[in-house]
């Protein structure tokens, strides 16, 4: 759990900071909160212990400015329970929330969605620290 929503957070402020996705794959909401199926696929025969590389996964290669937005954001969201980084993606009004009540379990959450969801967290922190 705690993976699949540090991947959703960091794709959030990926497309926040960079505007274009941090990967293709599709988001859906299901009813714990925001999957991404391929990587959950991979990842559960593992259990809680990642315990080998993933097969399907090739090695990418990330621009050294985009390595340090990925680390400031596991600096930021990393060490937070499962049940923390639960309650920021299931937010009334968030993406998961809207993707959940129009198209239920399953839902796309589009990146359209995420990107105002992230996008309306900056201007928030920004007001506030004015």
């Amino acid at each position: 759990m705690t993976l699949l929503k540090l991947v959703y957070i960091a794709h959030g402020w990926f497309l926040e900071t960079r505007l274009r996705p941090m990967f293709p794959n599709q988001i859906q909401a299901w009813k714990h909160g925001p999957v991404i199926p391929d990587i959950y696929r991979e990842f559960r025969s593992q259990g809680i212990d990642i315990k080998s590389k993933i097969p399907n996964f090739d090695d990418c290669s990330i621009a050294d400015e985009d390595v340090c937005l990925l680390e400031d954001i596991f600096r930021i969201y990393g060490s937070m329970s499962p049940f923390v980084l639960s309650d920021l993606t299931h937010i009334p009004g968030g993406p998961w929330d809207i993707a959940t009540k129009r198209g239920g379990n399953y839902a796309e959450i589009t990146n359209d969605l995420i990107l105002a969801h992230y996008q309306a967290k900056r201007s928030a922190a920004q007001k506030a620290s004015a």
